[in-house]
């Protein structure tokens, strides 16, 4: 629990005012550029980008020609460009803040290039189509030429809002492990935004950690800590601005999408028993398979 409470405390250090959220950005940025670059492409980028294909071809989400939003596209880009290996898409790619980093990027392709024969079944015009692209991306200097490459446009909005966007604007719209970072009290606009831009017909995919991120820094501690905590508690000790995540749970965002318009046609759940930890009354209604 020492961990727990020193990690929040340095992230709560870290989150006071321009200068050190600045500071935790730059030194994020080189730190995982170096981590990324020394450490090559994980295995779980590409079980989850192969997962993220054949959810969006069994429910007919991606083809030729659609308009892609991607959420917090991050550093890497990383599902956007990955299925654009196979469609011929445009995508726009979505930022609170710009942690590109090309080199590892560059990186990550290279190595996929030499995986993806051993990863999935390609025929020899998928193939020579899914190398060419992989070929051309180690070949450019610059992030502007990826994007006049792949038809990618990236925009970056502090505020984190969708409201630049126009109505029935995209086909999909996605994220990885990005809605548990949006601010608790915009959710119901941003997650109306969504079922705004979507087309008639089209897809919103989102893959949501509700885990307790500071947890993350100390393997023993329970993986859903923050439920112990009433909101003033948890906002006074523990919330952070660098690494925030909102502690919203599964019939939360059920609900908030329901009254987004969006319907429910896949779920693939994750349960873990977070124990015998003694919720506070915030979560004491919800049903426990739903807390796990």
């Amino acid at each position: 629990m020492i961990r727990y409470v020193t990690a929040a405390a340095a992230l709560k250090l870290l989150s006071a005012g321009p200068l050190m959220k600045g500071l935790y950005r730059r030194l994020g940025n080189v730190w995982g550029a170096k981590h990324r670059m020394r450490q090559g492409l994980p295995s779980s980028y590409v079980e989850r980008a192969l997962r993220f294909k054949r959810l969006c071809e069994e429910h007919g989400a991606i083809g030729n020609g659609m308009r892609l939003l991607e959420i917090g596209t991050g550093w890497a880009h990383w599902e956007a460009t990955f299925i654009r290996l196979f469609y011929d898409v445009e995508a726009i790619l979505f930022d609170a803040w710009d942690n590109r980093q090309l080199e590892a990027f560059k990186l990550y392709f290279r190595e996929l290039d030499t995986r993806i024969d051993g990863e999935i079944g390609l025929d020899s015009t998928a193939s020579q189509r899914v190398h060419g692209l992989l070929r051309a991306i180690a070949a450019v200097s610059t992030f502007d030429e990826l994007y006049r490459l792949l038809d990618f446009q990236y925009v970056v909005e502090p505020s984190g809002s969708l409201r630049r966007f126009g109505d029935d604007s995209f086909d999909l719209v996605f994220s990885f492990n990005v809605l548990e970072h949006v601010r608790e009290e915009i959710l119901p606009e941003f997650t109306q935004d969504v079922g705004r831009l979507l087309k008639p017909g089209g897809y919103s995919i989102h893959q949501i950690d509700l885990g307790d991120h500071l947890s993350y820094y100390h393997a023993m501690n329970i993986e859903k800590n923050y439920l112990r905590y009433a909101d003033a508690t948890w906002k006074r000790r523990f919330e952070n601005e660098v690494q925030y995540f909102n502690r919203v749970q599964r019939p939360e965002w059920l609900s908030l999408f329901e009254e987004a318009g969006l319907l429910l046609v896949d779920e693939q759940p994750l349960r873990r028993d977070i124990g015998a930890i003694a919720v506070d009354e915030k979560y004491e209604h919800m049903d426990r398979r739903d807390l796990d």
